[in-house]
């Protein structure tokens, strides 16, 4: 569960890096993307970015002992519709709030790649 949680939030540093899709996050949320400042999380965020993935990572891992999960194609199916049930829930902020569809693109990108790698790493990774 701890290496989940930790490649996660790995994973999301990468996401939201200038290399991928960092840029084009911040000038959706109205933040110039060239500075250093708007690109990075402050101390508190972070630590909060991680205890969010680890708690996810938990209940992921939860629902797949209870399901019996035993293989990475159920893995990955479980893993898809998770990631269904968090964004579609999530959609309603760009249906009623105004919020950027491209950004809300950005983040679930980025929850799909952390919530498939999550399932394949606890369907492999399980005590023996």
């Amino acid at each position: 569960v701890l290496v989940s949680a930790v490649l996660a939030f790995v994973i999301g540093g990468l996401w939201y890096s200038p290399l991928l899709f960092g840029k084009a996050s911040a000038t959706l949320r109205g933040l110039d993307p060239n500075s250093a400042t708007s690109m990075a999380l402050p101390v508190g965020g972070i630590v909060g970015e991680f205890v969010r993935w680890l708690v996810m990572t938990l209940i992921l891992a939860r629902f797949m002992a209870r399901l019996g999960v035993a293989d990475v194609t159920g893995a990955l199916t479980f893993g898809a519709w998770m990631w269904v049930v968090v964004y579609t829930a999530l959609a309603g902020s760009v249906l009623h709030e105004g919020y950027p569809w491209r950004l809300y693109a950005i983040h679930a990108g980025d929850g799909l790649a952390k919530i498939m790698l999550i399932t394949t790493i606890l369907c492999l990774w399980k005590p023996r």
